[in-house]
């Protein structure tokens, strides 16, 4: 059985030794800084862009040489015309057309509509700055001044000015999907991107920690066996033991690291009304999106994965790492265990695009990977509760496994110092057995 007494012992040595490295603290800090910037994002998109955006006015400049109903040359004709909610128009009647291209040309104006007469026709003239007839405003010119002219032959028939009305009044218009249960709002749409980057931004921090973090666990047991302090240890504690110790206080060094980043997060997405209004933003032009929410529900299955994860991988890593005798070997010795991680990277990544495809959910159950696609699926994908039950129970008994044949490792690697111990011999030395008790 495990002593948790020494058990603590240890894992706080591991924890004061690791965060009295300059080098934890520096990069902790650039790690909060660059963090809360991208959870500031959002409110600084909304600021950047509520400078461009809000409604505008263009001013149009009309000179009537045709005699056509003042009414047909105003705002409404090209209102009627006009889709884009953020602008309107400012018709005004000029006197000349030299008048008013000399107006375009200044900037006065943004264009200009002439009205002629041919027969019984109307002829129309538009003049841009540019003369562009692919512009925007040239457009809806050309489509307002085909209104005008159908207006115009309309009421030479002799119908009221309430009948053209009628005939040129828009119809109810509905634009819909294909599928009705696929429309999405704007806020959907940027909630969706929101989820889609934490559950990126999750897979690739657990991989980086479960890495660096086992990597350390490697690296600090092979230091031991090299400087003999080891030897020194075990009179104090069993293998097994040093083991736990080791395993759980580097794990705790990383979550000290990780915790204040996903505070950082959480604190700055629950506080988006509050921060937005010191950068002089109202509610209306911020994303009608809870971030805090997402951000904590997110936490928490990251917290979870995370900790299943590096017991996992640390318990190997401790285990293998206590095969080899210097620093230059940790690299081979763990390449399998970073191949299999490797893996589950490359199956997160396949699975970015289609979080509840068939990849998705195989590798999400298979306990080797599903530390790493965990965050697609439970943050971007739609899991049933049985494949989290599946995840979470693999995840437990692959642990177990794990620190049984870590334990076999690290006893006779420990015991075995100097000698690279092979297969045969490690599932063979049974008189071993009464060392880790």
């Amino acid at each position: 059985m495990f002593d948790w007494n020494r058990i603590k012992l240890i894992a706080a040595r591991e924890i004061r030794t690791r965060v009295a490295m300059k080098s934890y603290r520096i990069s902790l800090l650039v790690q909060v800084v660059i963090v809360a910037l991208l959870a500031l994002s959002p409110i600084l998109i909304a600021k950047f862009t509520s400078d461009d955006e809000g409604p505008t006015t263009e001013s149009i400049l009309v000179v009537d040489y045709a005699d056509v109903d003042a009414a047909l040359l105003t705002e409404a004709s090209l209102d009627i015309l006009a889709v884009d909610s953020d602008t309107s128009y400012d018709v005004a009647i000029g006197e000349s057309e030299e008048a008013a291209r000399s107006a375009v040309d200044t900037g006065d104006v943004e264009a200009a509509l002439i009205v002629n007469r041919t027969a019984d026709d109307l002829a129309f003239t538009v003049v841009t700055s540019s003369g562009d007839a692919q512009s925007g405003l040239a457009q809806l010119l050309i489509s307002a001044s085909s209104v005008i002219a159908v207006q115009d032959k309309i009421e030479q028939t002799g119908l009221s000015a309430a009948d053209v009305q009628q005939v040129f009044a828009p119809p109810p218009m509905e634009i819909t999907a294909s599928d009705p249960g696929a429309t999405t709002t704007e806020d959907e749409e940027v909630a969706n991107i929101v989820n889609y980057v934490v559950a990126y931004a999750s897979t690739i921090v657990i991989f980086m920690f479960v890495v660096i973090y086992g990597q350390w666990v490697s690296q600090g047991v092979v230091e031991e066996k090299a400087s003999r302090i080891m030897e020194i240890m075990l009179n104090a504690a069993t293998p097994r033991d040093l083991l736990a110790g080791k395993v759980m206080g580097i794990m705790i060094t990383a979550l000290m690291q990780f915790i204040p980043i996903a505070l950082t997060v959480g604190i700055i997405g629950s506080l988006q009304t509050q921060i937005g209004s010191l950068f002089g933003l109202d509610e209306s032009q911020l994303f009608n999106i809870d971030f805090g929410a997402i951000a904590w529900s997110s936490m928490g299955w990251f917290l979870l994965y995370f900790t299943l994860g590096f017991l996992l991988y640390g318990a190997l890593y401790a285990g293998v790492g206590s095969l080899v005798s210097r620093q230059e070997e940790v690299s081979t010795a763990v390449a399998p265990m970073t191949t299999v991680m490797m893996v589950g990277y490359f199956a997160a990544l396949m699975s970015l695009q289609n979080p509840d495809g068939l990849v998705a959910r195989i590798s999400y159950i298979f306990p080797g990977t599903s530390v790493f696609v965990a965050m697609l699926r439970l943050v971007s994908g739609n899991p049933e509760w049985w494949e989290i039950a599946l995840s979470i129970g693999g995840l437990l008994v692959a642990i177990v496994l794990a620190m049984l044949v870590a334990a076999r490792l690290y006893r006779v690697g420990v015991l075995m110092y100097g000698q690279p111990p092979k297969i045969s011999q490690i599932f063979r030395l049974r008189s071993m057995q009464g060392v880790a008790r």
